[in-house]
């Protein structure tokens, strides 16, 4: 099955992903000629996150922090309750026996992976729409988002980073391409389906058809939400580094090559997505990762894809 990820990987192409310029990473007009004005309009409209995802995240860091206080929130929400419990029975924990209680889960994966969790769950129904301008698959971006975090969180694991910091890999990972539900519904007005075309990256194929990017609008959104610094940057600058700090670099690095790798294998997307999926030595060094680390890793990609239905 490894083989089978390697042999998806396209040559190199020429890109425009690290292009520093930040006019034209921001804005450069469109064929749709939007206005900035209906983006923030849009922006403004996506929802909020739930609160106890707010209330999750502004304890990441938080030493003081009890599971018992995680156990209170969650169990405030017995449909969220449900969700979590799902996520922690799928195959990314590998569980031999079914987890049965918050309090359960928390003895058994720990606190920061189960603050991840409810980050999931919380967000299951908005990533769970239909992109096909993107090229995605009936309910594609949940499933490519959720398989992407899992690889992210792995590389984090095999890189040697705190338990904390690989959560929040996960959590990046997760979501990095929130900036499409809203461009989305702006380039099927246009009239637009985005498909692999050489020479041209997918922010450069948006900006070319609608005037903004995801990842703009991502960075809008992550303000929105009130997402933490290391989150937020992941967001805006996965599909290139410039300008990141030397905090966010390892982030990016590993949502930059768990998403490849994800797309590569074809989760959630049709095969003519306008994805990158090339992994050359520059996209494994950004992610902390030397050759034997990464051939180890693709062994271990097939499981952690192969479970992504969401969990209603």
């Amino acid at each position: 099955m490894a083989g089978d990820i390697f042999a998806r990987f396209q040559a190199p192409q020429t890109s425009q992903e690290d292009d520093p310029s930040g006019s034209e990473y921001r804005r450069s007009g469109g064929v749709a000629h939007l206005q900035e004005t209906e983006v923030l309009d849009a922006i403004d409209r996506v929802p909020s996150l739930p609160h106890i995802v707010g209330a999750i995240l502004a304890r990441v860091g938080d030493v003081n922090i009890k599971t018992s206080d995680l156990e209170g929130l969650i169990e405030q929400d017995m449909v969220l309750a449900g969700r979590v419990l799902k996520l922690v029975n799928s195959a990314f924990y590998r569980r031999a026996q079914p987890v049965g209680s918050i309090r359960e889960a928390v003895s058994i994966i720990g606190f920061d992976s189960l603050r991840s969790l409810v980050l999931a769950a919380s967000t299951a129904n908005i990533l769970m729409v239909d992109l096909d301008p993107y090229a995605m698959t009936r309910g594609g971006l949940w499933r490519n988002s959720i398989a992407t975090a899992a690889v992210a969180r792995a590389i984090g694991q095999r890189t040697g980073v705190s338990e904390n910091l690989a959560e929040e890999f996960f959590a990046a990972a997760l979501l990095r391409d929130v900036g499409m539900l809203v461009l989305s519904p702006f380039l099927v007005r246009s009239g637009v389906r985005l498909r692999r075309t050489v020479g041209l990256d997918i922010l450069s194929a948006e900006r070319r058809a609608v005037g903004f990017d995801h990842a703009w609008v991502g960075d809008r959104l992550a303000e929105k939400w009130k997402l933490p610094t290391n989150l937020r940057s992941a967001i805006s600058r996965h599909h290139r580094d410039h300008g990141a700090g030397a905090e966010s670099h390892q982030h990016i690095g590993a949502v930059r090559l768990a998403e490849r790798l994800v797309y590569a294998a074809g989760i959630g997307v049709q095969p003519d997505h306008p994805f990158a999926t090339q992994v050359d030595s520059r996209v494994i060094k950004d992610a902390g990762m030397d050759a034997a680390g990464f051939a180890a890793l693709c062994t271990e990609v097939p499981l952690l894809v192969r479970d992504t239905d969401p969990p209603t």
